[in-house]
């Protein structure tokens, strides 16, 4: 259960079914590809086919920069958890800037909580009520940008795909791998997508992601598995952009 819900924070050729016509206008799709075009989406966890819990994401502009909003509700059984994650970046010169980051769970088992403040001097983390100071270095991204800088690197057909990231009051690097393209089912219908991979060493964990360039290259699927047996399906049931 602790996997899935895990994956709830996250996000060869065939032939192509691509959402029609209507489906792009009531989604309203930027005509250009923009990572950083505001927008609004649901998920669906599932495991084995039965559903667990809803999960929605929203990306606007403010007046500083720009909001990540992400927020998921799972109950399984007896078991419950509830998440919400805040993130405020910068658009500086084309790179993304991080500034803040807030994390709360609430649910079965212990409650956690993060916060994260990024400076040009000092990167400073509160995980578990200790403080951490980190000294930044370029890009570095929270634990919600760092798939929007994903999104970016795809558009921008970048062939490294790296993260460094502050997660937990300590540091850690993200690296995901091209398995090409595959035609894949979701509540929104049949849509191509870029498959990738997050890469892990020495770990009985896998994570596939499926992203949609059709739909300005929203993530449409993720899959965790572990020990090669499926554990929590994550998939996208409403997209909009503002």
């Amino acid at each position: 259960m602790i996997k899935i819900i895990k994956l709830s924070l996250l996000l060869a050729v065939t032939a192509i079914s691509a959402p029609t016509f209507a489906q792009n206008n009531e989604m309203n799709i930027p005509s250009k590809q923009d990572a950083l075009a505001p927008y609004q989406a649901s998920y669906t966890l599932f495991r084995k086919g039965s559903e667990l819990g809803k999960g929605q994401r929203k990306l606007s502009k403010t007046d500083n920069g720009y909001a990540l909003s992400s927020s998921s509700n799972i109950k399984w059984m007896f078991l419950s958890d509830t998440r919400k994650e805040n993130s405020e970046f910068t658009l500086e010169q084309g790179i993304l800037t991080a500034q803040k980051y807030h994390y709360e769970r609430t649910g079965t088992g212990r409650d956690r909580e993060e916060n994260i403040e990024f400076s040009t001097d000092k990167i400073t983390s509160i995980y578990k009520n200790n403080e951490k100071v980190i000294k930044p270095i370029q890009l570095t991204f929270d634990p919600l940008m760092y798939q929007l800088a994903l999104r970016k690197d795809l558009i921008d057909d970048k062939k490294v795909l790296s993260y460094h990231m502050v997660r937990r009051g300590g540091e850690t690097q993200y690296l995901f791998e091209r398995l090409g393209t595959e035609t894949i089912k979701t509540p929104m219908g049949r849509i191509e997508a870029i498959k990738l991979r997050r890469v892990r060493e020495n770990s009985t964990r896998n994570t596939l992601i499926w992203i949609a360039p059709s739909l300005n290259y929203s993530v449409v699927k993720m899959t965790q598995f572990k020990n090669g047996q499926e554990q929590a399906d994550l998939q996208l049931n409403w997209l909009h952009f503002d």
